[in-house]
């Protein structure tokens, strides 16, 4: 009886399809790259020539830009975690898998970029502030576009690439994972067992890796079944009382 309560719960809790909602912040994250891409080509022809002064020079701009760049970034990792998280205690634990990395990558990637970003200030301001050999070469706002510009297309990608596996999932609407018997039939490592070499190899990984998954689904999930029958017992116990 427990067993079949748990099982219509599931099945009740995910039976409408739910869209994952991260395609406008998939395309800020694009928006904020082609930003600061202009930014890199715009900001020395109008803080750079004579006349023309800012405050501040382009490469100091460009790096206060790049901050501001990083956190926008971080901003829409957060936000891709918490509602792939949701997705996942839905019962996607494929889409989940499948999106992992191409969605955290943009992070880490302007991350690095900081990173170098910290490096490159350091050499130029020991090379070429007081060494005239930068000036018959490259400026530092050069290397400093070339690498915003490098960071950014990267970046890019990797959103339209995510953009386009999120519409294919949006698109089929299918059931979650865990109602779907070729799923839960594809984490048995028995039914590979008739390959060998690289190929079982990688697909003794991908199964344990679904297998993973999904015992962190059963565990997240029998923790939100626990909670709402704790409180269901606590409102019982109440209208007993009264």
């Amino acid at each position: 009886m427990s067993s079949r309560t748990d099982e219509e719960l599931l099945v009740e809790n995910t039976r409408r399809f739910n869209k994952v909602g991260t395609l406008p912040a998939a395309i800020l994250s694009v928006c904020l790259c082609l930003v600061q891409i202009t930014l890199a080509f715009i900001l020395p022809e109008l803080c750079d020539k004579k006349g023309k002064e800012c405050v501040l020079n382009s490469f100091s701009i460009l790096i206060y830009t790049h901050g501001g760049h990083w956190a926008g970034i971080l901003a829409v990792d957060q936000f891709l975690h918490l509602a792939h998280h949701k997705s996942r205690l839905s019962g996607y634990l494929e889409f989940y898998t499948k999106t992992k990395n191409i969605r955290r990558a943009p992070f880490y990637l302007v991350s690095a970029g900081n990173f170098v970003l910290m490096l490159i200030v350091i050499i130029l301001h020991d090379l070429c502030d007081d060494d005239q050999t930068c000036s018959h070469t490259f400026t530092k706002v050069d290397y400093l576009r070339g690498l915003i510009t490098l960071e950014s297309l990267v970046v890019i990608c990797c959103n339209v690439s995510y953009i386009i596996i999120l519409r294919e999932f949006n698109k089929k609407q299918s059931p979650p994972d865990v109602l779907r018997e070729d799923f839960v039939t594809s984490i048995h490592l028995g039914d590979h067992g008739d390959t060998i070499g690289v190929q079982q190899q990688d697909q003794v990984m991908e199964v344990m890796e679904r297998q993973a998954e999904l015992i962190r689904y059963l565990k997240d999930h029998s923790e939100t079944l626990g909670k709402k029958i704790l409180d269901l017992t606590n409102q019982l116990a109440l209208k007993e009382r009264a």
